[in-house]
């Protein structure tokens, strides 16, 4: 069995919820919780943003490694802030660190979204969306090679996902790999479920088109030709067969087709 740690120490990108998990790894498991920045707001006595426009990032970075440093022996819970991977100091302190890092890891449109709803963040008001992606490009190896844990956060609630964290410290060594691999699984159903909710909110827009224009329904043509695509893109797949395809499509035209006619007798 994993030994708990004293000082477990929450990584990832901007967006990632890690003060959120934090905050409820420690409800959940009674610990003490500190984030970094709050911590640096404490010291000087300044808003994040405000100290991005008084010292620049320079001189915010440099805060952020001398209070990462100090708490390393804190007993609990740490979030820090997206780029203290940015610094070669900071990496140096998490490697050598007897802290265990977690990286919360999602993916880029589920954080993008989840910044622009908080609206807060210095970084997010000065870059656009291709300059997230080269951050995210960059920034992602380095989580990866301080943490040692990854835990799949996309459609997971921060409930969810602090029990997964509690879970690793409670499992033997050797169930380990299969517990993080059964995380990633969970990440991409959700991920697939969130994508039909999607597609069906796309769906209601069709049937408004449909009636507007009296088009019929169901469209029996584009559905057969749309399976006969599908079969052509997956047809190396060993994975994605032909029967696959077939059942999938039959479920969501299903819904869709029900889902239409609901919206047309409105």
């Amino acid at each position: 069995m994993i030994k708990e740690p004293e000082t477990l120490i929450l990584v990832g990108f901007m967006g990632a919820g890690k003060t959120t998990v934090g905050q409820e790894i420690a409800r959940q498991h009674h610990s003490q919780f500190v984030d970094i920045d709050s911590e640096i707001e404490r010291i000087v006595q300044q808003s994040i943003p405000e100290l991005f426009r008084s010292r620049g990032e320079a001189g915010f970075r440099q805060i952020e490694s001398e209070v990462l440093a100090s708490l390393q022996t804190f007993k609990g819970i740490v979030a820090t802030g997206g780029g203290v991977v940015e610094r070669m100091e900071n990496l140096e302190i998490l490697k050598q660190s007897a802290a265990t890092v977690i990286y919360l890891h999602g993916n880029l449109e589920s954080t993008i979204n989840r910044l622009l709803i908080e609206g807060q963040r210095p970084l997010l008001q000065e870059k656009s969306t291709a300059d997230f992606f080269n951050l995210w490009q960059l920034r992602d190896p380095k989580y990866k090679m301080i943490a040692n844990f990854t835990v799949e956060t996309v459609g997971k609630t921060p409930e969810r996902i602090a029990a997964e964290i509690i879970a690793l410290f409670s499992t033997n060594e050797d169930e380990l790999a299969l517990l993080q691999l059964r995380s990633e699984i969970d990440a991409f159903d959700r991920q697939i479920f969130q994508i039909i909710e999607r597609r069906m909110q796309v769906v209601t827009a069709v049937a408004h088109y449909k009636a507007q224009f009296g088009m019929a329904t169901i469209q029996k043509e584009r559905m057969r030709n749309m399976r006969t695509l599908l079969k052509y893109d997956f047809e190396q797949s060993e994975d994605i067969t032909d029967e696959m395809i077939d059942q999938i499509m039959t479920i969501l035209t299903s819904s869709a087709i029900a889902k239409e006619n609901k919206q047309l007798k409105r």
